[in-house]
């Protein structure tokens, strides 16, 4: 089963929980911070355009790291909470090959950026500890690079701003008033990645040529925030 019928799986058997079981937080704004355990994963490499390459090879399609989010919120106190979330840029490095030019590669570096508001349902299990469902929609901006076979035969530059999507599900634990730690897990897809034209003179003499992907991130993460 995918990651992503686990999370929907699981936001469904939150959403059926009775609604007295809402987590009963005092309503007010919290600040909060997430370090993330993050891997993107690059789909659809074979979309790039590279013409009289033979084959489509793929080669390294996902890249593990470590970064982290700064958020704003609001709850409710009724069991629901938002929030705007802003996580950190990072630059990831993806590769694939042909069949014609086994020695001639494509390195894709993409580097990405969110900004997303976050909608959050909170179900008490104790006192101090809950499990909550989160959906999210924003924008990720993405600069796409790169060369082809050496550093020096580069991709111009391309940029996208697209809309992004997140689910995720975790559970949280308040070991005292106003601070509350949680441990959680998401998807976010954040749409196509395209770089500039071939910069570098090709075989054909002619500027046909960029990479092109489908940027998703599975994340786990472990969060605080601040209620005042």
């Amino acid at each position: 089963m995918s990651k992503l019928k686990l999370v929907s799986l699981s936001l469904l058997a939150l959403a059926g929980m009775q609604s007295t079981a809402a987590f009963a937080a005092d309503a007010g704004y919290y600040v909060g911070g997430r370090v993330i355990g993050a891997e993107h994963k690059a789909r659809s490499m074979d979309a790039s355009a590279r013409p009289g390459i033979g084959a489509f090879v793929p080669g390294q399609e996902k890249d593990k790291f470590t970064t982290g989010s700064l958020a704003l919120g609001y709850q409710f106190g009724n069991g629901w909470r938002v929030e705007g979330e802003y996580t950190l840029p990072k630059r990831d490095t993806f590769t694939s090959g042909s069949t014609a030019f086994p020695a001639s590669n494509n390195v894709n570096y993409i580097r990405a950026q969110r900004l997303m508001a976050n909608v959050y349902r909170d179900f008490a299990v104790t006192d101090q500890v809950s499990l909550y469902a989160s959906a999210g929609l924003g924008i990720a901006r993405i600069k796409s690079d790169g060369w082809q076979g050496m550093p020096t035969r580069t991709y111009n530059v391309g940029r996208q701003d697209n809309l992004t999507w997140s689910l995720g599900a975790g559970v949280a634990y308040s070991p005292i008033e106003k601070l509350t730690l949680d441990l959680g897990y998401r998807y976010a897809d954040m749409g196509q990645a395209q770089s500039g034209w071939n910069a570098f003179t090709n075989a054909r003499m002619l500027q046909d040529e960029y990479m092109r992907a489908n940027v998703v991130s599975s994340e786990v993460y472990l969060g605080a925030r601040w209620s005042f």
